[in-house]
């Protein structure tokens, strides 16, 4: 696609009076927790709390309400398997428009449902987003439907942006440094970048990724639009597999740097923010504070965008299960014992005189493996940490069990 016109911060001033009677002014909250840690001073923007549970409903609302009369003469016609699609959707919902939501085959159930919520019409096209997308145009021709693409209308790029107007108005964020923004698409950081380059140039404009998701970084490093294969992430917001030409001239006119972050980095973000900030971030929403944790931001005073928090409950209890087995916090041990009564219980009693909570236990008396008289425990544990975890291996070691630690 060739390049584009710039968006101005008129254009998200005027979005801003637009659809501010149907957002949320979401909150700046200091991050108490890795100030301490780290030594800095980061607000975290949530726009977890934005209708729908994403910055999408901005970018959403905006275009809808810009062309109300073809919106509510022929209805609204999307592409997506995520926020875009709530968002669409909702703010149609609230306008009283009929929507119609093109999803993959393969969108998680849950995905599907909470757009019906908002009384979208759904239709299952396609393998991938650019096979949905392509029958949502098909659709927006044949019936003079809006058609809103996830980031490249201007109008939603100029809803986004409004994001920006709140971070500067935050008396939190006014001594701000540095804002860190995730990048897929484009929109958001399109938007709130034209919002700070015009308003206050000095603050550094950080682009976060995934690695998993290589094309937005590789591209902007290289200055080539690109297009890789993404691979499983966390962080399925930021997870297209081209960039084009007008994304690449707004980052090299707005983003002072960007930075790519692994699976783990973004599953110990989600883990932090839930556990130390209470707050339920979903991958693409907690690479900001992924790149605070890995040392990737040199500034001190420092705004992390939370961009969204839909993250379904089967990713969310893998983060945590991974997050409490590298904090050792949970472990497997298979325990070699006598193959006798009472055993078990000898087991069982260091468990509770130590503190550890039992999750499972398999017992095992009959294997090759073994030797005569010899069988096999092999249990789940929760401890308090890694020290915690060896104090208990210690005291069953004293007391004649041979002990391996599985994870």
């Amino acid at each position: 696609m060739a390049s584009q016109p710039f968006i101005s911060l008129k254009d998200v001033q005027e979005a801003d009076q637009r659809i501010a009677q149907y957002i949320r002014r979401t909150p700046s909250i200091p991050f108490d927790y890795l100030n301490q840690k780290l030594g800095k001073e980061i607000i975290l923007k949530a726009e977890i709390f934005q209708k729908t549970g994403s910055f999408k409903f901005r970018g959403a609302a905006n275009c809808v309400l810009s062309q109300m009369a073809q919106a509510k003469k022929a209805g609204v016609v999307a592409a997506s398997a995520g926020n875009h699609a709530q968002g669409v959707a909702s703010i149609c919902h609230l306008l009283g428009i009929s929507s119609t939501i093109v999803m993959p085959v393969s969108t998680p159930g849950i995905k599907v449902q909470n757009t019906q919520r908002w009384g979208a019409k759904i239709e299952l096209v396609g393998n991938v987003y650019d096979e949905s997308y392509e029958h949502a145009v098909k659709l927006s021709k044949e019936q003079g439907s809006l058609l809103i693409h996830p980031f490249k209308d201007p109008l939603v790029q100029a809803g986004q942006g409004t994001l920006g107007l709140e971070i500067l108005n935050e008396p939190l964020s006014k001594e701000t440094e540095a804002v860190l923004i995730s990048v897929g698409g484009g929109g958001l950081i399109t938007g709130v970048g034209t919002v700070l380059r015009a308003l206050n140039p000095k603050i550094k404009i950080y682009g976060l990724t995934a690695q998993s998701a290589p094309a937005a970084y590789q591209s902007v490093k290289s200055k080539n639009p690109t297009e890789t294969p993404v691979t499983f992430t966390l962080a399925e917001g930021v997870a297209t597999k081209k960039t084009e030409q007008w994304m690449l001239d707004n980052i090299s006119r707005q983003v002072d740097d960007v930075f790519s972050l692994s699976e783990e980095s973004i599953a110990k973000a989600i883990s932090v923010l839930a556990e130390q900030g209470k707050m339920v971030v979903e991958g693409a929403g907690a690479l900001p504070v992924a790149a605070l944790l890995e040392g990737m931001i040199p500034e001190k005073r420092v705004t992390a965008v939370l961009c969204g928090g839909n993250i379904d409950l089967p990713a969310l209890s893998a983060v945590f299960r991974r997050g409490m087995i590298e904090q050792g916090r949970l472990v497997r041990l298979l325990i070699t014992i006598w193959d006798r009564p009472g055993t078990l219980h000898l087991i069982t009693e260091v468990f509770a005189q130590k503190r550890a909570n039992v999750v499972e236990v398999h017992h095992t008396r009959s294997a090759l493996s073994h030797r005569m008289g010899e069988a096999s425990i092999e249990t789940e544990i929760e401890t308090r940490g890694h020290e915690h975890t060896q104090d208990i291996i210690d005291a069953l070691s004293q007391r004649g069990f041979r002990v391996e630690r599985q994870s």
